[in-house]
């Protein structure tokens, strides 16, 4: 087999040592040609130029999706985790060590054990577990400004990142206003103020704690979304508590915000430009959105012998 593993240096766990600990399980069992992404984009181009059997890109989410978003469709993908959250990586099994990910996926093409799953899309860019639009997406934006503006391009800590979050809602009023209307596999229209989408479970990682937004998104099933409508200051623990400790939203026991579950195609109208984000990166506002499920999109390399269970295989 011949394997393409794309390394973003700038990942938060990607130094020369694990770039060499990751190559070393890949040689035994493929023929490895590394490459370097030097900016913004270049994790697609160098996934779409390349005729390997498998792509298996080092770094974080924002990776990832660049290369998922050049893969060819018949070119696996492998993922190696080094950046801050990993989620894909996790909801596929694999540890957030990169050298015991490495292994693993090395064992993956020995055995040939691959897993064929669902993706997302958003105006045409793949997503491989979440999109949003609004108030997390914001917040993101502040984050990715965090890292840009850090010489070693590391992504800010749990609690830098609260932080942030509650200066995106102070400068709202700490209050999330209705702000689009979406629409669900052509239905009618419902108002809100946050839009959250997700291809799996669970939504993210706060530290070493699932994200309990959609407890429901399946690889295997259509897109899941939260729909927060309005909510005032006093109403905002719910975003904690739903997504943290109790996903009672999912069951319809969430009041102001709603849940869809399984749908191929949710719409979205702004009332004006609002900020979205893709797997982790911020991509900037938009108007409208056209997010729709793609079943059965992606190969993916996988632990030998898993199995799905719990949001994870």
């Amino acid at each position: 087999m011949r394997v393409r593993m794309v390394v973003n240096p700038v990942a938060s766990g990607v130094t020369e040592a694990v770039v060499e600990a990751v190559r070393q399980p890949l040689e035994r069992v493929a023929d490895v040609e590394l490459v370097t992404t030097e900016g913004v984009g270049d994790g697609r181009r160098l996934a779409a130029e390349s005729d390997a059997d498998a792509i298996v890109p080092v770094g974080g989410d924002g990776i990832v999706n660049e290369v998922v978003n050049g893969l060819r469709p018949d070119t696996a993908l492998g993922v190696v985790p080094a950046g801050a959250s990993s989620v894909f990586a996790r909801q596929l099994g694999f540890p957030t060590d990169s050298r015991r990910a490495a292994r693993l996926v090395a064992a993956a093409i020995s055995a040939g054990s691959t897993r064929t799953i669902s993706l997302g899309e958003l105006n045409g860019r793949r997503f491989t577990f979440a999109a949003s639009i609004g108030f997390d997406a914001d917040t993101t934006g502040r984050v990715d400004d965090t890292r840009r503006h850090r010489r070693s391009h590391r992504r800010p800590s749990d609690a830098r990142v609260v932080l942030l979050a509650l200066e995106t809602l102070r400068e709202d009023g700490f209050a999330l206003r209705e702000q689009m209307t979406v629409r669900a596999d052509g239905g009618p229209g419902q108002r809100c103020s946050w839009l959250a989408v997700a291809n799996q479970h669970p939504y993210t990682y706060f530290g070493r704690i699932p994200v309990k937004a959609t407890p429901r998104a399946r690889f295997e099933q259509g897109l899941d979304a939260v729909v927060a409508h309005e909510l005032r200051a006093v109403d905002l623990w719910r975003l904690a508590v739903y997504g943290l400790f109790w996903p009672g939203h999912a069951a319809g026991a969430g009041g102001r915000i709603g849940y869809l579950h399984d749908r191929a195609a949710i719409d979205v109208e702004c009332d004006r430009p609002i900020g979205h984000q893709l797997d982790g990166e911020y991509l900037g506002t938009i108007e409208q959105a056209r997010i729709r499920h793609l079943p059965a999109a992606l190969s993916v390399l996988v632990p030998p012998q898993q199995m799905p269970h719990d949001g994870s295989l």
